[in-house]
């Protein structure tokens, strides 16, 4: 009995030791394919190298616009050194005799190209330009480079070109550097991500240049291979310019261009980093007309009312006040066939201006497919009104809805003169400018040549535009006031020296209690705040 209860415990303890043995192989081996499957992992999660792996690799500039400084000091120049010299105290009476000349040179434009250099190789085959402004011309130069390379060096050069009789001299007025890197899509050197001149935006003494640097791309998103797959984790074959993941109102390439986390829900519909009052969808809306979330941009859309007919006087029949007898009278009209234009020196001007002081003008006068219309001429009373007339009417039917809060809407026309809010959104972006011989010759002291007449419209539009930037009386006395007192405030803004066409907001400079900085004082939102926060008159409900 003994022994075979000794024999069964012995086999017992056997198939324990078996299975024990069993367990611990099978514990052992998941051990270890765990181990093989967590090595698999870290191969599968790790950093693909390539760069351009669906694609020949190579590199392209594209130059969105180009601008040239220096028309103020032109049109500004009255080409007499008699007049420069006169020992004249009554600088009204300067200005009088300023405003009827014509000046010298102020309608020859300047003549400019460009050099790129990619590493070694030197692109001179851009176009000559005979212009101040390219406009959004949008000129792609594509270099092939060897497969995988992982940065390469350009360089921009500007030349000025002066015709001579027998022939041209070739001038370089500056240049810049930038390093482009294949991986990560971005560059670096003279421009780079949130510098002081805005990101893809050169700014220097002479020439302004918007551009963008992008490589060979499978899916067209600007979104290089490496990132798309090391970074964002994306797919590399899918067009990612379309998509937006986060349901934020900013699409996926325009969100990683710009730092945003394109999988993480921002508010771009409030967000304003540069506080022009274009919040981030707007901006990313307008990235086709180079629109800088970072750097404070300034649209405008212009109309014009068509030509005054000539007719200073007419001949009317009316009764004699002492004997009732009809006879003809000569009756002065004020149509003086003026031009209603905001006329492209005037428009550099501004842009100029505003430039040095790191805003970007861009105006839309047909270039941008929406401004540059003519509209039906109107003189009669109260037209021209800034709470009712044919401007509101213009505003609602020629400035497009989806533009409106994006967009300042300044109209040339005959009569007028303010910035006020047109419609219900009570917001103060309608500017109305006058445009004829007797507002000229009063208002602004004679500038009646072309090139005066110019400078006026450019001052008229910086005064106005200065109210939509919220620059008010009720906020400094000295603006829209003609009082002597307030001649520390050097300022187009003050009637006095608006008058003078003085081309200039205040810099602060002069000091003392009747001067202060309007360029510090710009507020770039105003003008899509509404009435009713700003002033309490009223509901845009």
């Amino acid at each position: 009995m003994y022994m075979k209860y000794k024999q069964k415990l012995i086999v017992g303890v056997s198939l324990i030791v078996v299975a024990c043995l069993i367990i611990s192989s099978v514990f052992v081996y998941l051990i270890y394919t765990a181990e093989e499957k967590v090595e698999e992992e870290v191969v599968e999660k790790g950093i693909d190298d390539r760069i351009s792996p669906l694609t020949n690799q190579a590199v392209s500039l594209e130059i969105h616009r180009i601008r040239k400084n220096g028309i103020i000091d032109v049109m500004e120049n009255s080409g007499s050194r008699l007049l420069n010299n006169l020992p004249l105290r009554n600088i009204r009476i300067k200005q009088v005799l300023d405003g009827l000349q014509p000046g010298l040179g102020w309608r020859k434009k300047p003549i400019f190209t460009y050099y790129a250099t990619f590493d070694d190789f030197v692109w001179e085959d851009s176009p000559t330009y005979e212009t101040w402004d390219t406009d959004y011309m949008n000129q792609e130069i594509t270099r092939n480079v060897d497969e995988e390379q992982e940065q390469v060096d350009i360089e921009i050069k500007f030349i000025e070109k002066e015709k001579r009789i027998l022939r041209t001299i070739n001038r370089e007025i500056e240049k810049f550097n930038v390093v482009y890197d294949f991986r990560s899509g971005t560059w670096s050197g003279d421009d780079y991500f949130n510098d002081s001149d805005g990101y893809g935006h050169y700014n220097g003494s002479d020439f302004e240049m918007w551009f963008t640097i992008r490589q060979t791309d499978y899916d067209g998103d600007g979104i290089p291979w490496w990132v798309e797959v090391n970074a964002l984790d994306t797919d590399p074959r899918q067009d990612d310019s379309k998509l937006d993941p986060d349901e934020d109102g900013a699409n996926t390439a325009w969100e990683w261009k710009w730092g945003y986390d394109p999988f993480v829900y921002d508010n771009h519909s409030i967000l304003d980093p540069d506080n022009d009052g274009l919040q981030n969808t707007e901006e990313c809306f307008m990235a086709k007309w180079l629109a800088n979330p970072y750097y404070p941009d300034v649209y405008i859309e212009t109309d014009y009312m068509e030509k005054a007919p000539f007719k200073p006087y007419e001949i009317r029949i009316e009764r004699g006040r002492i004997l009732p007898i009809p006879r003809p009278r000569l009756v002065k009209t004020g149509l003086d066939g003026w031009e209603h234009v905001f006329w492209e020196e005037s428009q550099q001007m501004l842009m100029e201006v505003f430039s040095k002081h790191g805003i970007t003008i861009h105006i839309d006068d047909g270039n941008m497919g929406g401004g540059g219309e003519l509209l039906p001429f109107e003189n009669e009373p109260g037209a021209y009104h800034q709470d009712s007339g044919v401007v509101s009417e213009f505003y609602k039917n020629n400035f497009a809805d989806e533009r409106k809060g994006i967009f300042r809407y300044v109209f040339v026309a005959y009569g007028g003169g303010w910035c006020h809010p047109q419609d219900f959104m009570q917001r103060y972006d309608t500017i109305c400018v006058p445009s004829n011989s007797r507002f000229f010759r009063n208002q602004l002291h004679f500038a009646l040549t072309p090139r005066t007449a110019r400078i006026g419209r450019a001052v008229q539009v910086m005064h106005e535009l200065g109210h939509s930037f919220g620059l008010r009386n009720e906020e400094w006395k000295g603006i829209d006031n003609s009082t002597l007192v307030w001649q520390d405030y050097k300022s187009c803004m003050y009637y006095y020296y608006f008058g003078l066409r003085l081309f200039d907001y205040s810099d602060g400079s002069r000091g003392g209690e009747y001067d202060r900085s309007d360029w510090a004082a710009l507020d770039l939102s105003y003008f899509d705040e509404t009435a009713a926060d700003i002033e309490g008159i009223g509901s845009y409900y």
